[in-house]
């Protein structure tokens, strides 16, 4: 079967590997469709910190059919399924607080080998049937909308809360989409990317700020005269951290999703002096909660309050991943937000 192999920084190669087979307690999965996440970027620029074997197939943004079950599932063939992205340990100290996502054993490869090749391998706890109506190419999109899902949830923002998203890619447009279905009004962004900027009005948000032309800290203290109640970061760098957390309100808070690749200076005195948080957002829940974000996302994308077709920006087929794929998404002139990768 084909598959996209990462062998190190910038080389990742399509090639004719060996189908994995079901194991006890393992669906064979037809893969319909797997999404390019940001943090195969970081891997395909930096490299991939799991394991030191080499060619490695990424992607865990998937869903697809399951072709075959292994001894004792009871998951029929024919079912399609979303696959979560990692497997808990289900022994250590946050597993037995059912924080799964906080796991300090996590198989961050639960996937085998990887969801960007025509078949894999997943645990049948890591699945969740889709809901009827929804394709299995579509429901690739369930993990990155459940980062953003997540984050709102362990933020405090809710009805009539304002909100201020900064950066509105793949993670930061479901963070927008949750935050309105929360109640949330009114939702700022901040995004210089003209595309991802534009549609994040579809989406929620009711004031579009481009970082590039406005100081977006002031556009916001304007509108709301002290700043907004909760603000998230999903870009990952110092700058957009700092605007974050200096578009909250006294006693507000920032939730911070975005992915660091390095160490930031940070001055605390913007929370001392503003009695301001700050907190992370850890992927989403996972292990035997995984269904409950998950069932969210999958039902937004169902019935259209996600639209599977304005969140894709462009579908490729696997032979085009570095070209079209990696490469697309790395170019700063690009338009690409979520790009689906077929197999």
């Amino acid at each position: 079967m084909k598959a996209a192999q990462f062998y190190g920084v910038g080389d990742v190669r399509v090639e004719e590997i060996d189908e994995p087979e079901p194991g006890p307690g393992e669906v064979l999965v037809d893969v319909a469709a797997c999404g390019i996440c940001g943090s195969d970027l970081h891997f395909y620029r930096e490299g991939f910190p799991y394991t030191d074997e080499r060619p490695v197939t990424l992607g865990h943004e998937s869903a697809g059919t399951v072709i075959e079950t292994g001894e004792g599932v009871d998951l029929a063939a024919g079912t399609d399924v979303a696959l979560g992205p990692h497997t808990p340990c289900l022994d250590c100290p946050y597993c037995e607080s059912a924080l799964y996502n906080l796991c300090r054993n996590m198989n961050e490869m639960s996937t085998r080998p990887g969801a960007f090749a025509e078949r894999a391998v997943e645990s049948a706890g890591t699945v969740v049937p889709l809901p009827e109506g929804l394709s299995a190419e579509d429901a690739a999109l369930a993990q990155p909308l459940s980062v953003g899902l997540h984050a709102v949830r362990e933020s405090s923002v809710g009805l009539g809360d304002s909100a201020l998203v900064v950066g509105t890619g793949p993670i930061g447009l479901g963070a927008v989409r949750f935050a309105a279905s929360a109640g949330a009004e009114p939702i700022f962004v901040s995004e210089p990317n003209d595309s991802r900027r534009s549609i994040a009005g579809e989406f929620g948000a009711d004031v579009l700020l481009d970082p590039t032309e406005v100081d977006p800290v002031e556009r916001v203290r304007e509108a709301t005269d002290v700043g907004v109640d909760v603000a998230f970061e999903a870009v990952g760098h110092e700058a957009t951290l700092a605007q974050a957390v200096e578009s909250t309100r006294g006693g507000g808070h920032t939730r911070v999703i975005g992915v660091f690749s390095e160490a930031v200076d940070f001055d605390p005195g913007e929370l001392v002096g503003y009695q301001r948080s700050v907190a992370g957002s850890r992927s989403h829940q996972l292990g035997p909660n995984l269904a409950n974000e998950y069932g969210v996302a999958l039902a937004h994308l169902a019935d259209g309050r996600v639209d599977p077709d304005r969140y894709v920006s462009s579908r490729i087929p696997i032979d085009d991943i570095v070209s079209d794929g990696f490469e697309a998404l790395l170019d700063p002139e690009s338009e690409e937000r979520k790009i689906l990768v077929r197999p």
